[in-house]
């Protein structure tokens, strides 16, 4: 979850009444959050800004990661007044708040450290495109779902038809987003068919696409080249403003059953 869709889900009008904000103001305070959690100085001063319990609150929690990039952790107003007046630390009920993986870890680095990330699967590299964490999160977590909740999760409904089309589905036979997903996924691994659909791709892309493949590589950006054919059939996804990615899945298919 990127900064914006966490402010718009979590910051609501229960936080911006406590610091005589209104609604009315939310789209540029959701501006001034993303434009804060980018700024080392800022986040300098917001760690230098913090009582000693906000900092530990931090630290003891800046590992409980879940697949949103967010981290939930109690919430207490006499304990955390400059998270909670700044919008940083949420609440969300139950004596529970959330803040987001990148504040976290700007406010971690004023003191010497780092929110641990997980690891990627064995062979895969992301070094070609400069991620920070909550990016880099995202991907690992990406690369972990199952073939159809990953298509379900990042297919936009104009990109799931284009996608249909070009995989030669009937979209009178598949009508319901669950059967149309379910269909692409299938088709995308079926070696066949793939071979097939590959005889028509450019030489140049399909080169470029073995080579980040024996690089282990699995996201794809514009300075690399044209990937308009793999964006069209759903072979990689958009998932990040600069990066498009390879499920995990469609990785060891190309290389051990297409490419061998």
């Amino acid at each position: 979850m990127d900064l914006q869709t966490f402010y718009k889900t979590y910051l609501t009008y229960v936080h911006l009444d406590k610091v005589g904000e209104s609604l009315s103001q939310l789209e540029k305070i959701i501006e001034d959050k993303i434009e804060e959690a980018g700024s080392d100085d800022y986040l300098t001063l917001l760690g230098d800004s913090l009582k000693m319990e906000e900092i530990e609150l931090i630290k003891r929690y800046s590992n409980a990661l879940t697949g949103d990039n967010i981290i939930t952790m109690p919430f207490n107003p006499e304990e955390n007044p400059f998270l909670i007046y700044n919008h940083h630390l949420l609440y969300i009920g139950d004596g529970m708040a959330v803040m987001h993986e990148e504040v976290i870890d700007g406010i971690l680095r004023n003191f010497g450290s780092t929110i641990h990330l997980a690891p990627l699967p064995d062979g895969i590299s992301v070094s070609n495109v400069m991620l920070n964490n909550a990016e880099y999160t995202t991907t690992v977590n990406l690369l972990d779902y199952p073939i159809i909740e990953f298509y379900d999760l990042l297919l936009t409904e104009d990109h799931m038809n284009l996608v249909a089309q070009n995989l030669d589905l009937d979209l009178e036979e598949y009508k319901t987003r669950p059967q149309i997903i379910n269909a692409i996924s299938k088709r995308l691994v079926h070696k066949s068919y793939i071979e097939e659909k590959l005889k028509l791709f450019e030489d140049d892309e399909l080169a470029r696409f073995k080579e980040k493949l024996g690089r282990g590589e699995v996201l794809f950006t514009e300075e690399e080249g044209n990937w308009d054919t793999f964006l069209a059939t759903g072979i990689i996804m958009p998932y990040l403003p600069n990066a498009a990615i390879l499920p995990l899945v469609l990785f060891h298919f190309f290389r051990e059953e297409i490419f061998n």
